[in-house]
């Protein structure tokens, strides 16, 4: 059995109504060829990419349907045909897919690969002790001489660029080079 998809874009100056009766016929079509319709969907009137001129008429929006459907014999090129012809119709689209069951399938095989990666371990540093985390206030450390007072140790500032570019080189070394 061979399974089809058809995305149709409909003129949005049709009144709802006539949006009915042009997709009904478009679907009659379908089904008096044997077919079997599986699936639809109405995505509802949306602004196209670009301008399409059909007649003396230049549309910037359309309203989208979408139907899946399955026959024993091709008839796409006569479904295409039909398309051209209708007025109505202002661009339309038809492929060749998976059945319904396979289409599922898929999709729950995607969702299940999208996972999130895990967390990353802390940096550590060449001594062993783990990295403040970048934006952290500095380490307090206790100054000599003075009991129980506490200040923070402030580096020269091209002793910690030093260090950093160092630690920086050997955390991407590792990234590249696992052990």
């Amino acid at each position: 059995m061979r399974h089809y998809e058809l995305v149709v874009v409909l003129s949005p100056m049709l009144n709802q109504d006539q949006l009915v009766e042009t997709w009904d016929r478009i679907k009659g079509f379908i089904t008096t060829r044997d077919a079997e319709i599986s699936h639809e969907e109405q995505w509802g009137t949306r602004r196209l990419a670009y301008p399409i001129r059909k007649g003396q008429h230049r549309f910037l929006e359309g309203s989208y349907h979408l139907t899946r459907f399955a026959t024993e014999r091709a008839f796409n090129i006569e479904l295409e045909n039909f398309l051209k012809v209708d007025d109505e119709v202002l661009r339309s689209l038809v492929t060749t897919t998976l059945p319904e069951e396979e289409l599922a399938a898929q999709a729950a095989a995607a969702a299940r690969a999208i996972r999130t990666p895990p967390p990353r371990p802390a940096p550590v540093g060449v001594d062993g002790q783990a990295l403040p985390a970048e934006g952290a206030a500095p380490a307090e450390t206790p100054v000599e001489g003075q009991e129980g007072s506490v200040e923070t140790s402030q580096e020269a500032p091209e002793a910690v660029s030093e260090r950093s570019v160092a630690l920086c080189g050997e955390r991407l070394h590792r990234q590249r080079f696992p052990d």
